[in-house]
């Protein structure tokens, strides 16, 4: 009996040098660390949209937790994006397709999230200006559960 528990219990409890990927969410935010070949890769996603007719609209705000790097993709395609983290200066990203923030912004906006009540994002595309507020909460609670799966991060 005890060894049939020890085999059902054991995979559930493995080490994340064991696991091949770990997936958490919380609110709307995905967390997710996968362990291909090298070090692990971990990202923490929240999509979100606007449904009006012509004026559809699906993006999803992503951080690299390996390189801090954060970016907005979706469709209609982003040109530029506008991020504000409270009552901190914006931050804006003007490539288009992945419209990636620069590294140093983007390391100010994960320290910002660490304690932030509220995400402002105006994503900016050919169809016009989609404006949006999201809540950190899930984002907060993903960084906690990458620590919690024993994971160390390049933006602490």
């Amino acid at each position: 009996m005890v060894i049939w528990l020890l085999g059902i219990t054991a995979p559930a409890v493995a080490h994340p040098a064991v696991a091949a990927e770990q997936r958490f969410q919380s609110d709307e935010w995905i967390t997710e660390c996968s362990n291909g070949t090298g070090a692990p890769d971990c990202s923490i996603t929240v999509p979100f949209w606007r449904g009006q007719s012509e004026r559809d609209a699906s993006f999803a705000l992503v951080v690299m937790l390996q390189t801090g790097n954060i970016g907005i993709v979706g469709q209609p395609v982003p040109l530029r994006a506008v991020l504000r983290v409270d009552k901190n200066p914006p931050v804006e990203c003007r490539q288009t397709r992945y419209c990636v923030f620069p590294s140093t912004e983007a390391f100010a906006v994960l320290k910002q999230l660490k304690g932030a009540s509220l995400i402002l994002v105006d994503v900016f595309t050919a169809k016009g200006v989609f404006n949006f507020s999201l809540t950190p909460k899930g984002y907060q609670a993903g960084i906690a559960q990458v620590r919690a799966w024993g994971y160390r991060l390049s933006i602490d």
